[in-house]
């Protein structure tokens, strides 16, 4: 092992073609840093270009040859708190060589982007090790989400309890069938009374609705929401009541490599993102109807793997006991969740009794890859 130093790129910094080739990445830790991320970058309308976007950690030999050990991302975002905004920032893919784990580069990557930064947010699966890091670095755990899972097909379930692809797939069908049996009893599989129109993109009406909260949340307005939907396929929805524009909807596909909990790989439909003025449980239960009903005939885009053919699993994570009350309800099984941690900017503060709202697409999970 050499030496051990760290190397920040501001906005400006960043080539047009990216960091994927400009170092050797044995681990492979910017193959997605290329011309597409840097359009991403640049696109963001929170972002200045003093801004911080990536740090490296570089193992340096004596002969002055280099390799990346590990890197962190970093985006520009807003945080609103008793309806007064402020700029913040969060954190873009966090990763360190395992074998430098216990030697403090992880605090020194962590302990950087802070002090340039001022603030920061994480939302994810961290390590028990690296929350404890987070924590040290003066980060406050605000969550975590609950996941909710809606088993639309049998075969994950059968994957998990007869260990066998070939039973699994015997099985699948009367399991799912048993489970929509279960689903349809609950409720689960009734048809919305609210009105959700698909959009290409979002238009200034959006902001004026997001504006009316009053807890503490992570803002995203039409310009976010725009941005996200040009860079990530993602569907999108606004939602009426009797013709009133209340609230809108984010759909997301992906494949879930759940190998380490007996489920295998998974097709995935998830509710991504929502804002719902006025939410009462009614409304609510209402969106969760439209994202079970969406992803039971959804087939997707077709061109990716996460897009062909129907979801095994459909997944909700919400911050909010009374929706959790509700898609427990509706027959719906907690699984886990994401956790979000947050350090506010200088001069702010929160503490226990602050009525926080946050979604799944919290941090950079916003810009989930399919």
């Amino acid at each position: 092992m050499g030496k051990v130093i760290l190397k920040t790129f501001t906005l400006a910094d960043i080539p047009s073609d990216g960091l994927a080739n400009r170092y050797a990445d044995p681990h492979g830790y910017l193959a997605t840093n290329t011309d597409a991320w840097v359009n991403l970058l640049r696109d963001n309308p929170n972002s200045e270009p003093t801004d911080l976007v990536m740090l490296l950690a570089l193992d340096e030999q004596e002969d002055g040859s280099s390799s990346v050990i590990g890197r962190l991302g970093v985006h520009a975002t807003s945080w609103s708190i008793d309806g007064k905004e402020h700029r913040i920032h969060e954190m873009d893919g966090f990763f360190l060589d395992e074998s430098r784990r216990q030697t403090g580069a992880g605090a020194m990557i962590i302990l950087h982007a802070i002090a340039r930064c001022k603030t920061m947010l994480a939302c994810g699966g961290p390590s028990a090790d690296a929350q404890k890091l987070y924590k040290a670095a003066g980060m406050k755990e605000i969550g975590p989400l609950k996941r909710w899972v809606y088993f639309r097909s049998g075969r994950p379930v059968a994957r998990k309890v007869l260990k066998s692809e070939t039973l699994a797939n015997l099985f699948a069908f009367p399991i799912g069938l048993a489970a929509r049996a279960v689903y349809t009893l609950r409720g689960a599989r009734a048809k919305p009374k609210l009105e959700y129109k698909p959009v290409d993109r979002f238009d200034s009406r959006i902001d004026a609705i997001v504006a009316t909260s009053r807890q503490s949340l992570f803002p995203r307005g039409s310009r976010v929401l725009n941005w996200a939907l040009a860079h990530r396929r993602i569907k999108a929805f606004e939602i009426f009541d009797r013709g009133t524009l209340i609230g809108y909807a984010l759909l997301k596909r992906s494949i879930l490599d759940a190998t380490q909990h007996g489920l295998g790989s998974v097709c995935v439909g998830a509710l991504l993102d929502y804002f719902i003025a006025d939410a009462d449980a009614g409304r609510k239960k209402d969106l969760a109807l439209f994202v079970m009903r969406h992803f039971e005939s959804d087939r997707g885009d077709g061109d990716l793997a996460s897009e062909r053919g129907l979801v095994e699993v459909i997944e909700i994570q919400v911050f909010d006991p009374e929706f959790d009350a509700i898609l427990k309800g509706m027959g719906l099984v907690h699984a886990g969740g994401l956790r979000v941690l947050f350090r506010p900017p200088p001069g702010t503060a929160f503490d226990d009794r602050t009525p926080w709202f946050f979604t799944h697409a919290s941090g950079d999970m916003l810009l989930m890859r399919p």
